[in-house]
């Protein structure tokens, strides 16, 4: 798709201008002899919405490159878990997980990585992997953090995720957004954005059938798929989804980064 492709000059392109346009407008707007304000104004409001459309599409590549997919020649999808630890109920699902024998890799937020030791435990024991999802999870405003705040939800999770003894080398935005600062820290630390293929909609539908249509319905070979863990409802809907892909004829892997696309 054309959002999902990275070009470093359209980025610029797009900052610049909604850097750019609005004091002109205003100029205009103030001085009536300039004219052409409305049609500058019409100019403004589409690139605004285009930015908008980049920090707020969890697969727009236009501020920065991210991760859809992985390449692969078999029926292997690689099965994501966002917003843990969540105590018990992680528990519960790393166990399900083991006795289908399925192996997920788990997005989760510092501030829980701090308190749920044994949960951590039990998931690296269980051949899962961790990666990082922030320190505290700021769903409701991330897209538009700046760069000091952007900075202190990185290291905040990194920090948490090393001083429990884990090894990671990726990192997921709360809700897949993606505000302007987040792409130079990330390429400063080195670190991959992983987006994905398909999500279930978990994060605010309990209906485990539709979340398992859905997947099934956009599911390929390579798929990243995104579902949560929680949730009340989180277990059954991740088995349920685990289960429709198994009868499906897919194996679950956690790709290599040479894979990444």
């Amino acid at each position: 798709m054309l959002w999902s492709r990275h070009r470093p000059w359209f980025r610029r392109v797009l900052l610049a201008a909604n850097v750019m346009l609005p004091p002109i407008a205003l100029a205009r707007l103030l001085v009536p002899e300039l004219g052409g304000k409305w049609d500058l104004l019409v100019v403004l409001f589409a690139v605004h919405l285009l930015l908008l459309l980049a920090v707020l599409h969890p697969r727009c590549a236009w501020l920065g490159p991210l991760v859809l997919r992985f390449r692969t020649t078999k029926k292997e999808v690689w099965l994501t878990l966002d917003d843990g630890l969540d105590g018990e109920r992680t528990l519960q699902l790393s166990e399900q997980l083991r006795v289908r024998g399925v192996c997920a890799t788990f997005f989760v937020i510092g501030e829980k990585v701090r308190t749920q030791g044994e949960v951590l435990g039990a998931l690296i024991s269980a051949g899962h992997t961790l990666a990082n999802h922030t320190a505290t999870h700021p769903q409701m405003f991330f897209w538009r953090l700046g760069p000091a705040r952007i900075a202190a939800e990185l290291d905040g999770g990194a920090q948490a995720l090393s001083e429990a003894g884990v090894e990671w080398r990726w990192f997921r935005a709360p809700v897949g957004h993606k505000p302007p600062a987040l792409h130079p820290a990330l390429g400063k630390r080195g670190w991959r954005l992983i987006a994905w293929t398909v999500g279930g909609r978990d994060g605010w539908s309990n209906d485990s059938g539709a979340i398992v249509r859905r997947v099934l319905a956009k599911v390929r070979p390579g798929s990243i798929v995104m579902l949560h863990e929680s949730r009340k409802y989180s277990v059954e809907a991740v088995l349920a989804v685990v289960d429709a892909l198994a009868a499906a004829g897919y194996k679950f892997v956690i790709p290599d980064d040479t894979t990444l696309e």
